[in-house]
């Protein structure tokens, strides 16, 4: 099943190279999670990520499904 796989600012140097912009297309097993897809581009699965399915934060053992946008960014401190 096809997903997108989208990594914003700093992860975007997750991307394999050659990839335009900040989003690529990918092909996953059915019963794939978005811990695997995001440890398949070693983006961090700790308080340091914001992970995003869909645009809704979700457990990263949630079944990934056809169409999918998963999206991961870096968590931010203001002070």
């Amino acid at each position: 099943m096809k997903i997108s796989i989208r990594l914003i600012a700093t992860f975007m140097e997750l991307l394999p190279p050659g990839t335009k912009g900040n989003k690529i297309e990918i092909e996953v097993p059915e019963g794939t999670t978005a811990s695997v897809v995001m440890a398949q581009f070693n983006v961090p699965q700790d308080a340091s990520s914001v992970i995003v399915v869909n645009g809704l934060t979700v457990p990263l053992s949630t079944l990934l499904v056809e169409g999918d946008v998963v999206s991961a960014f870096s968590a931010v401190a203001g002070g």
